[in-house]
Order: structure tokens, then C-alpha cells, then sequence
């Protein structure tokens, strides 16, 4: 009796410790989930880090550390494409040393890249602390572990405060009214990016920028004694685990001759460990750029300056470094490289599309367009329309002389469909990831959104440009005579 007592004991001690262990391993399953869905997204730093934990182990042959400065000036899609280069760029706004040593640390768990490249940014910072925001960018995309602890230790000094970021109180239960689908989602709306994002970014503005003035000779200027210490740091731990070190500056439109200095003083430091150090600021004319048009504002590239910048960079590296040309490899483990630069050559061109105004130029690049995008066209009004548009038409098989036409047209690849509405008004509709392009008898819809309210009642050939692979809207426009309309 005894012995079935102890056996009923053990056995229901048994089942209530499975319980337990079910309660806590769901309890941590949904805890996982709630971090997910509270943790903001952001691709500067936080999903960054998510890619490139994605990465396929020792594919990434160039390795891009810094600030903003990386991820907005290195193309890599440029580097693949024209070079061969599998490239990743990890940073963060205005990232210190300290964040760039343990990002170093915590990416060569997984890779082994051919060169690091250190940018160089970070020189000219002069607090010895960091702001909460930029803690938040340059930490929270990384995995629990002694580098992120270690991280968060150079950049908070109260015990009060480690405890905050480390738990995430104040950044994670202030979202709970901001929560919407693209927090469950997880990629802001843009799957394909994040499904082979290296870590760029490409940026679609333009402003003016005076080219900056600066002397030859300047002597060298010590950094702040934090910041020393980490960049020395880094030199040490690629020194000592023969990793390929590049320190680099960007072109800079708010460089200074107080930059400089700190440059030349860190570059002298860069001998000491017989690294590399370039300041590409001493080639604006070999690289190309234009002050007027090659910037987004006072310290990034855009699109235009990225590409010149990225190829000239791209020169340098093969010129002095050992990487093998990735294009012709076979075994499939670089294809989302290929697959990045695509995705980021149709959103340039998508851009580049959506700000032509000029219709002989609107035509020829509609004319060029993939097989991966359609045209959509609907006529309303032909009373004053350009020989380049009739003609565009024409080509597509698309009648020009009705002032109105009840019709749609598709245009794929030089083939074109004529559309015709149904007993619901609905000419055309098509659902691509978890998005929507309808072309009905009231207009032409993406998600919901009239892709035309803004210019209602103008007249003329409207023009909607979907860009398939992307799944996203490339130009919604009205063209009459020689003007364009849009949104």
C-alpha cells in the first residue's frame, strides 16, 4: 500500500511539474511574440540587424560598420552588380565607437568577411554618453548576449538606467496605443525589401549642398578619449584576429577642417596597427560628384551621389583587396544578392519615372520598361495630346482617335490586353503580397487608396505603372499635351 501511495505521489509530482513546464515554455512563447509586436521597427539599426542575422552563415565578403553615413553612402547592390561583392552594411545613426566595436564582435559569430570597413564618423563625436535614441537604433536589433549587455554598459553609467534599456520598460509599454498590422507584420509594409535587404538605403531626395572648403595640412586633433579607446579597440581585435581592416570617410557636405584634423589624428592611429585609413573627401573630382545634385542633405549621399561614390569605392576595393567575383557562383547561396539589386535598380527607376515631367523623356521610359511591370491606361480626354503619346499609344495598339474611351488597356512586356468592365464596374484587380490594385469604372485603386483624388477632373491620358516585383504603385499620372499631372 505504502508502495502505491509513493508511486501516486511521484506520478502526480510528475504531472504537475509537465504543467508547469508547459505554462512556462508557452508563457515564454507569448512573451516572444508581445516583444515582436512591441518592438518599433525601424531600418536604421533595429531591423538591420534583423537581416543580417537572416544572412546565410560566411556569404558576406564585405562587412560595413559606422553610422548613417554606411548605410545611406554604400550601395550594395552596386557592389554586387558591378563587382561581384556579397557586401552588408550594420549601423546606426550616429553610432559611436563603442557600438561599432561590439556590432564587430557579435557579426563575426557568423561571418567572415574578407574586409571590415570601419566608417570613420565617429571621430567627430564628442560626448562620452549616448542619447536614448541613438541606444535604441544601435542596440535593441541585436541578439541577447555579452555583446549587447556590454554595449549597453558603454552607453548608459546609472544602474537605474541599465535596468530600463535592459528590460525595455519605457520603449515597449509606451507603443501599446501605436500598434497597428505592420507591427505584426514586422517588415513596415515592404516585404520584398526586407526578404534580401543587406542593409542600404537608398535615399530619394535632393538638396543643394556648397562644396566644402578646407586646408591640405591640418594638424592632427585628438578624439575624445572614450570614443580613442573603442576605436583602438576595434583595430586591436582585427589586428589580433587577422581580420582585413579598412578605415574609411565618406564625402561629407558638412566636412570641416575641425573634421579633418580629427581624421588625420585617427588615421595616424590606423598606421600604428598597419591598417588602411582613405578619406575619400580628398577625391570629389575623381569620384564625380556633383554638390548640387548628388546630395540628400548636409552629410548623405542620394541616390545619384551613392552610385558614384559606391563605384569609385568599389574600384578601390578591388584594387587593393583580395575578393573573389561571386556573380558566376552556381550553388545559389548569393542569389539574394542578385535579387536585392533588382529590387533596389526598380525602385531607383521607379523614382526616376515618378519625376520626369518632360513627355518625350515620360514616353521613352515607359517604352523601356521590364516585363515585370504593367501599364495601365485609360483615355478621357484626346483633344490636345503630343505625337510622341499617339505614338506610344499607337505601338501598343491602342486607338487614339476617340476624345473618350469606355476601355482599359494593360500593357506587359510590348504586349498589350484591352480591359473590359463587368457587371461590378471592375476592369482589372490583382492582389500581390498583401497588397491590392484594382482598376474599376470609378478609377484606379492601390490598397483602397484613389490613386487619382488629388488631380480629379483633369483630363487626358491617365497612366498608372505598376511595378510587380516590388508590388508597389512606380507612377500614377495624367498626361495632357505636354504636361504631367500626379498625385
Amino acid at each position: 500500500m505504502k508502495v502505491k501511495e509513493v508511486l501516486f505521489s511521484v506520478l502526480k509530482s510528475l504531472k504537475n511539474a509537465v504543467r508547469a513546464v508547459a505554462f512556462l515554455l508557452i508563457l515564454a512563447f507569448l512573451i516572444n511574440i508581445w516583444i515582436g509586436w512591441l518592438k518599433p521597427k525601424h531600418f536604421d539599426g533595429n531591423l538591420m540587424m534583423d537581416a543580417f542575422y537572416a544572412q546565410q552563415e560566411n556569404t558576406v565578403d564585405l562587412l560595413v560598420i559606422g553610422s548613417s553615413h554606411t548605410f545611406v553612402d554604400v550601395n550594395t547592390g552596386t557592389l554586387w552588380n558591378d563587382y561581384g561583392i556579397p557586401s552588408f552594411v550594420i549601423g546606426g545613426s550616429l553610432q559611436p565607437f563603442w557600438h561599432s566595436y561590439y556590432y564587430l564582435r557579435e557579426a563575426v559569430k557568423t561571418q567572415t568577411p574578407r574586409l571590415v570597413i570601419l566608417e570613420a564618423l565617429a571621430c567627430n563625436i564628442e560626448e562620452d554618453n549616448t542619447f536614448p535614441g541613438i541606444i535604441f537604433n544601435n542596440i535593441y536589433g541585436m541578439k541577447w548576449g555579452m555583446e549587447k549587455l556590454e554595449s549597453l554598459r558603454a552607453s548608459v553609467f546609472d544602474t537605474d538606467g541599465l535596468v530600463d534599456y535592459t528590460l525595455f520598460f519605457e520603449d515597449y509599454h509606451n507603443r501599446y496605443p501605436e500598434l497597428d498590422m505592420l507591427d505584426i507584420a514586422g517588415d513596415l509594409g515592404d516585404p520584398v525589401r526586407y526578404e534580401d535587404w543587406k542593409g542600404f538605403y537608398d535615399y530619394f531626395l535632393t538638396q543643394y549642398v556648397d562644396e566644402p572648403e578646407f586646408l591640405d595640412d591640418v594638424l592632427p586633433e585628438p578624439m575624445v578619449n572614450k570614443e580613442e579607446y573603442y576605436y583602438r579597440l576595434i583595430l586591436e581585435y582585427c589586428r589580433d584576429n587577422d581580420i582585413p581592416l579598412l578605415i574609411m570617410v565618406s564625402p561629407d557636405g558638412g566636412y570641416s577642417n575641425r573634421a579633418r584634423s580629427h581624421y588625420v589624428y585617427a588615421s595616424e592611429i590606423a598606421d600604428e596597427y598597419g591598417f588602411d585609413f582613405v578619406d575619400f573627401n580628398n577625391y570629389y573630382d575623381e569620384i564625380g560628384l556633383d554638390f548640387s545634385l548628388d546630395f540628400a542633405d548636409l552629410g548623405h549621399l542620394n541616390h545619384r551621389g551613392n552610385r558614384k561614390f559606391t563605384e569609385y569605392l568599389g574600384d578601390y576595393l578591388v584594387d587593393n583587396y583580395d575578393f573573389i567575383d561571386r556573380r558566376n557562383d552556381e550553388s545559389g547561396i548569393y542569389d539574394s544578392w542578385a535579387d536585392n539589386y533588382r529590387y533596389l535598380e526598380y525602385r531607383y527607376d521607379n523614382y526616376i519615372l515618378s519625376d520626369t515631367f518632360d513627355v518625350t523623356d515620360y514616353v521613352g521610359r515607359l517604352a523601356e520598361l521590364s516585363e515585370d511591370y504593367e501599364v495601365f491606361v485609360a483615355i478621357s480626354d484626346l483633344s490636345y495630346i503630343t505625337d510622341e503619346m499617339r505614338t506610344y499609344l499607337g505601338i501598343n495598339g491602342i486607338p487614339s482617335a476617340r476624345p473618350y474611351d469606355e476601355r482599359r488597356w494593360m500593357i506587359r512586356g510590348g504586349n498589350t490586353t484591352t480591359l473590359y468592365a463587368d457587371e461590378n464596374g471592375l476592369y482589372y484587380e490583382v492582389y500581390t503580397g498583401d497588397h491590392h490594385l484594382a482598376v474599376s469604372t470609378s478609377g484606379f485603386y492601390y490598397d483602397g487608396q484613389d490613386l487619382f483624388a488629388a488631380v480629379a477632373g483633369y483630363n487626358g491620358v491617365l497612366i498608372v505603372v505598376y511595378d510587380s516585383y516590388n508590388q508597389t504603385v512606380a507612377d500614377a499620372a495624367v498626361v495632357f499635351g505636354t504636361e504631367i499631372w500626379r498625385l
